[in-house]
């Protein structure tokens, strides 16, 4: 049978399913910093159609939150965290944990509130470091509740079942939810989206029922398509190399700050319109062209100036090299970054400090060279 095409699109003469355009994130989670992703939303709807309460769903958000965690709220937004996305691999394990959730939204059911102190109290020190201080008193209190609040375990048992049943409506793989369900699995069972949930054997079970119920229906693979002005997608894999001279530990500890603010800056850089990729995050690589940026520290300097004892400079240099997705070097560089701080200043701190303007300059430096890749994009990697 001939896949169907499903696309965020406006006219029903090009498609076999339309969508409306992505919701706007309700000011209450864009504090939180929460996204819609077009393929979400597409998975989501595809899931929920002719389902009971379809009508009232309204758009799936991510949340910028290690902790691994998805929930549907009483508004009818679907609430998944980056560090559950993560832990997935692809389209049909995200749409297993997509249908698991909009199972209970389908179902009505109740969820419970956690009171375990230790746990609460785990939950609040991830969404301050995962959201900073944007969110605090009250509004943070509620945040780490709806996180923490989860389902009885025989409405777990249920959801399993029931999210079989979409996913072979909605034409998905259905054995990715059994590598789903392994995978979340890894840790041990400590993922907030395993807490209340059967041991893996037991799921393992119920999702093969299921399965053996529901494959002789299942509709043909969907194909998702982004929203027709949407650039291509681009992933760029920043890696900061090792440094091997005794400063190794605080090298490392400045390239995880430079990688975890590269993202938010090459979304700045790219905003204008110029270039010819939207940049998208480790969870959304599976569906993006992949390039490569990687730093290579090659000389690292401290010490005080020579014009004057008040001040003391830090410099490091480094080579660059960015690698489009065809495995072509796009542009090499040799670079110098430094700050210079009062000489009483601590050195790491000024260091760390500095991260997010490092950041900055790698992201203007990818913008700066994908000029001219254009039809590379285009092309299949």
């Amino acid at each position: 049978m001939k896949p169907r095409t499903l696309v965020l699109a406006f006219s029903a003469a090009f498609c076999v399913v339309t969508f409306a355009a992505l919701t706007e994130v309700p000011p209450e989670w864009r504090l939180w910093g929460a996204e819609t992703d077009w393929e979400l939303t597409a998975i989501a709807r595809l899931l929920l159609q002719g389902e009971p309460r379809a009508d009232r769903f309204r758009d799936v958000l991510v949340l910028p939150l290690k902790e691994a965690n998805a929930f549907v709220n009483p508004d009818g937004y679907l609430l998944v965290t980056e560090g559950l996305l993560e832990r997935l691999e692809g389209r049909e394990e995200i749409a297993f944990v997509l249908a698991h959730e909009l199972a209970h939204w389908v179902k009505g059911h109740p969820r419970n509130l956690e009171t375990d102190p230790t746990r609460l109290e785990r939950l609040r020190s991830e969404v301050e470091r995962g959201l900073g201080t944007s969110v605090v008193g009250t509004g943070l209190q509620l945040l780490v509740h709806a996180v923490a609040s989860y389902y009885s375990r025989e409405r777990e048992r249920e959801a399993d079942a029931e999210a079989i049943r979409l996913m072979a409506k909605g034409g998905f793989n259905l054995e990715a939810a059994k590598q789903a369900l392994r995978r979340l699995s890894d840790e041990g069972g400590l993922l907030s989206w395993f807490r209340s949930h059967p041991f893996l054997a037991e799921r393992m079970e119920i999702v093969d029922n299921a399965i053996r119920r529901w494959r002789p229906v299942a509709a043909p693979p969907p194909t998702l398509a982004p929203p027709p002005d949407r650039a291509e997608e681009v992933f760029v894999d920043l890696r900061m190399a090792p440094w091997g001279g005794t400063e190794r530990t605080l090298w490392r500890e400045f390239a995880d700050e430079v990688s975890q603010n590269f993202w938010s800056a090459l979304m700045e850089a790219t905003r204008n319109g110029t270039c010819p990729f939207h940049p998208v995050k480790r969870w959304q690589r599976y569906r993006a062209k992949v390039w490569t940026l990687t730093v290579v520290p090659t000389e690292w300097r401290s010490g005080m100036l020579s014009v004057s004892s008040e001040w003391q400079r830090w410099e490091v240099r480094m080579v660059w090299h960015l690698v489009n997705a065809q495995g072509l070097v796009v542009a090499t560089s040799e670079e110098r970054f430094g700050v210079t701080m009062g000489a009483k200043e601590p050195l790491r701190t000024s260091i760390l400090s500095a991260a997010p303007l490092l950041a900055q300059r790698l992201a203007r430096f990818v913008v700066k060279h994908c000029h001219g890749q254009a039809s590379l994009l285009k092309a299949t990697p």
